[in-house]
């Protein structure tokens, strides 16, 4: 009897505890989080980056080739697959109007096309390298959880509900999004749908929340 108190005991200091935990957070996600995207992306135009060819080299104009042999499907980094890639990647947005696309020849019975960005594409490139286009700003309609992460009290995650405004017709183009891993997230993101967001905060020697990774300003290769 005197044990099963003792553990009843435990079970209430244990609850009051998380409770205390969670009261004592006043913070407001939602207006934070709106906060930390716009500081990010202060254009509004660039909640996330598709990427088209190598992030590190600046290649336009750039005409395109073709690699002979078997594609290994458990090398991510095969590269006949990450050419044949880049050649679908760049005749679909040559068709959206963001490349030029000038037949340039034959390599055998195959088509050359040389490739170059159009004043419209320029618009959505955030230059740092390779070519990548951005678009889009996060709006937090709500936010969904708050839990310490699993390495302990002194990392949280906050889970938030979002849709994305000015989305260009292009990213909306399935043909383009599809090609990109996890592309359902993002397919809800450009057709306006809500979908989920993380922030992960790290709290410093003064007990203080700091961002240490945000939504916006992602790659997405």
């Amino acid at each position: 009897m005197i044990k099963q108190a003792k553990i009843n005991i435990m079970l209430i200091i244990g609850l009051l505890f998380t409770l205390f935990l969670s009261g004592c957070d006043s913070t407001d996600y939602k207006a934070r989080i709106q906060r930390e995207n716009d500081r990010k992306n202060p254009s509004a135009n660039k909640s996330a980056c598709v990427a088209v060819g190598d992030l590190r080299q600046n290649d336009y104009p750039y005409t395109i080739k073709y690699l002979v042999g078997e594609i290994d499907p458990d090398d991510r980094w095969d590269k006949i697959k990450l050419n044949n890639r880049l050649n679908l990647r760049l005749s679909l947005f040559a068709k959206e109007g963001l490349f030029t696309a000038e037949a340039v020849g034959y390599d055998g019975d195959k088509p050359l096309y040389r490739y170059d960005l159009t004043d419209e594409g320029r618009k959505y490139v955030n230059w740092w390298g390779g070519t990548n286009f951005c678009f889009g700003r996060i709006v937090v309609d709500s936010i969904k959880n708050v839990e310490n992460a699993q390495d302990g009290d002194n990392l949280r995650k906050v889970n938030f509900i979002y849709h994305l405004e000015n989305i260009p017709t292009w990213i909306q183009n399935k043909a383009i999004y599809s090609m990109y891993p996890g592309y359902g997230d993002i397919e809800a993101a450009v057709t306006g749908k809500q979908t989920v967001g993380t922030h992960y905060y790290r709290f410093n020697s003064n007990n203080e929340l700091k961002l240490i990774r945000g939504e916006s300003g992602i790659y997405i290769l």
